[in-house]
């Protein structure tokens, strides 16, 4: 564990010291370590960095929905991030009043914590990795979007994992016709299939 507390001052010390672009708080991963399933997420939102945990916002009620699904838990599983601050966009609502959104992380922003994730990886020591969404997906693989891939296992030789591509959570908040609804759930279906292997 000496190992990832390591970890964690490495994610504190550049969270603290990112000027670039504006964010709202940092956190680190969750869950056991070592551990054969780790989930990779995209960056925190608010609720996540108010709670200290990944995955705990609406899409995170989501999430641990279709892990009970599969017969999974949050005590059984690790999730982490990609990004590991909340990078934000500030702006003006049409009253004036001062608003902050959620945005996707630039690509200079995941190459921040390139050596993090892959350290995580390393601690973690999991035997599938499953990415949530296009910026993790993007990351770990040589893929360009979760449409080409998602719900097919593969073996990744680079960082000797098996790597599970899947649609982030958040996607059914936005996506609410029910063909795409069924293919989320035929996913966490073929999941629940691979896990067996391991």
């Amino acid at each position: 564990m000496y190992e990832y507390e390591k970890l964690k001052e490495k994610i504190k010390l550049i969270c603290e010291n990112y000027n670039n672009s504006p964010i709202g708080g940092y956190i680190t991963g969750d869950g056991p370590i070592p551990c054969d399933i780790l989930f990779v997420g995209e960056a925190p939102g608010k609720t996540e960095v108010q709670e200290g945990k990944p995955f705990v916002g609406m899409a995170g009620k989501t999430f641990e929905k279709y892990l009970n699904y599969v017969g999974l838990t949050r005590d059984n599983v690790r999730i982490t991030n990609t990004c590991f601050f909340r990078p934000i966009k500030i702006g003006e609502s049409t009253t004036g009043r001062k608003t902050i959104k959620n945005r996707t992380p630039k690509v200079s922003e995941v190459s921040l914590f390139k050596d993090i994730l892959d350290e995580e990886i390393n601690i973690v020591n999991p035997k599938i990795i499953i990415t949530l969404g296009n910026i993790p997906l993007n990351r770990l693989t040589n893929f360009k979007t979760i449409g080409s891939c998602h719900g097919v296992l593969f073996f990744n030789e680079q960082l000797h994992k098996y790597i599970f591509p899947m649609y982030h959570p958040s996607s059914l908040t936005y996506n609410r016709n029910e063909d795409f609804k069924q293919m989320y759930v035929n996913d966490w279906t073929k999941l629940k299939e691979a896990l067996k292997q391991f």
